[in-house]
Order: structure tokens, then sequence, then C-alpha cells
């Protein structure tokens, strides 16, 4: 006799002992002097206060099964809960994503092995948690944007978004972040700014602080006033140089004044105040 096929029938015989123990546990009405952990399954939560027979169906000891998913299907000999109609569409094993033996709340599910792309085979709103009301409108899958921990945060991918349409997320309750409350007021002081998007002065869809400022060729005074973002103490955001009205002369606004370009003669228009 090898020493492989020795240790087999070791084996064997030992846990022939412990299905005895167990049938004589079983036949006396009771479990106390019989330790459950040595079959490698624990009693504990619910299995901890369930009758033996129910499991052990005859007195059969032998041939239980041990994994979730023999017992809590539909069909199984014996009697207990299984999945429900809305639950999640896998054969994956029952404590792969359950973890106690108390509750089925509280299972975290693997997505290790779902293909990309097919997250709403199952987020839906039936099988699992699906898009909310507000959620900004797109046609992307879930796993472009969202990762398999949390919902939130999450990296919106700018691709093949159309140019002038931030503000459809990017606006004061909605999906995205919105404009603070010291933003410039572009809409209002830049000669036709109500026709700006936000990617007219944001560069990068990463950070709000690339940008490069639009003027979309205002001209001083009125709408397009310099002096709304320009003036001394603006409280409004931006690298933008400021300075008085009166610091060189007078005038009802920087250029309208005729000292800076574009209607004055100083500098560069837009970039630059002196030469």
């Amino acid at each position: 006799m090898d020493s492989g096929h020795g240790i087999r029938l070791a084996r064997l015989i030992a846990f022939g002992a412990v299905l005895l123990n167990a049938g004589a546990a079983f036949a006396q009405g009771g479990r106390s002097t019989f330790d459950h952990l040595r079959t490698t399954f624990p009693l504990t939560g619910v299995h901890a206060v369930t009758p033996c027979e129910n499991c052990h169906v005859g007195g059969q000891m032998a041939g239980t099964p041990r994994q979730c998913e023999y017992c809590h299907r539909p069909g199984s000999r014996i009697a207990t809960t299984f999945k429900p109609a809305n639950h999640v569409q896998t054969n994956e094993a029952c404590n792969n994503c359950h973890r106690s033996a108390a509750t089925w709340q509280g299972a975290r599910y693997n997505h290790a092995t779902v293909a990309p792309g097919t997250c709403t085979t199952c987020h839906t709103g039936f099988f699992a948690p699906g898009k909310p009301a507000n959620h900004l409108v797109t046609t992307a899958s879930c796993d472009s944007c969202h990762r398999t921990a949390a919902w939130v945060p999450a990296g919106f991918n700018h691709n093949g978004v159309a140019a002038g349409s931030c503000e459809t997320c990017h606006t004061p309750g909605g999906p995205g972040l919105a404009m603070p409350s010291n933003h410039i007021p572009y809409k209002t002081a830049l000669l036709n700014g109500a026709s700006l998007g936000c990617d007219a002065c944001h560069t990068s869809t990463t950070t709000f602080t690339a940008e490069r400022m639009n003027h979309n060729s205002s001209l001083g005074n009125g709408s397009g006033q310099c002096s709304t973002c320009h003036l001394r103490n603006s409280p409004y955001l931006g690298s933008m140089q400021k300075n008085t009205l009166n610091h060189d002369g007078t005038g009802p606004d920087c250029s309208f004044s005729g000292c800076h370009r574009p209607l004055g003669n100083q500098g560069s228009t837009y970039t630059r105040w002196t030469s």
C-alpha cells in the first residue's frame, strides 16, 4: 500500500467516525454532544438555530450539501429561502456576495468577472440601482465614469460632448459642478456674453483653473465694461490685473477712457495694459 492511499483511507475512516457521532446525536434528539465544526460546515447565524432534520432529511447525514445553492433554490429537497425574482442575474455561488449566515442583506457583489460595458444588464432600477432622475443625459456605459466600489466620485468622460453644451450639466442643481457665486459675470459684463459657453474660456475637462479669458470683442463701457472685473477690490475670481479708475487720469471705463486698447492707445488688446 502506497503512503497516499493510506492517507486517503485514514481520512475516510475519520470522516466515517464524524458521521457516526452525528447520527448518534441526531438519534438522541439533540446536538450538544457533537461538534459540527468537524464537518467543515460551521453552524452560524440562522444555521445555528435551524433544526437538524431540516437539513438532514430522514436522519441521513452523508451527502448533505454544504454549498448554499444546493439548498437555496426552487425545488430543493430542503425547505428554505431562495433567490427572489428580482435577484441580480448571476451564476456565482451565493457566498461570493452574501457574507452573513444570519441575513441576506449587506451583500457585496464581485464585479471582477463582469464584462466592460454591460453594467445596465443589472443596473436598471429593478435588479440593482439604476440612474437617478437627475442623472446627466448620456448613452455612455456606466463604467465609462463610475467605478465598482461606489457611484461617487465619478470621472466623467467628456469625449463626444458637443461644444457649448457644458451648462446642460454644469448648472445649479445639476449633476456637474456649477459656477461659484464669485465667478466673473460674463453673461452681463461682456459683449454678447450670454452666448458664451463654459468652454469658451475653460480649456480642460479635468480642472476649471486651466482657462484663457475670452473677451468676446468687448470694447469697454456698457455691455463689455472692463472695470466690472478689473476694478480694484473686485470680488470675482481670476488672475486678471486690477486697478482703480483714477490711477492714471479719469474715465468711465479702462478702455473707454482712451488709455487702453481696444479703444485707447496703450498696450495690446485684451492681453497687456501697457506696451
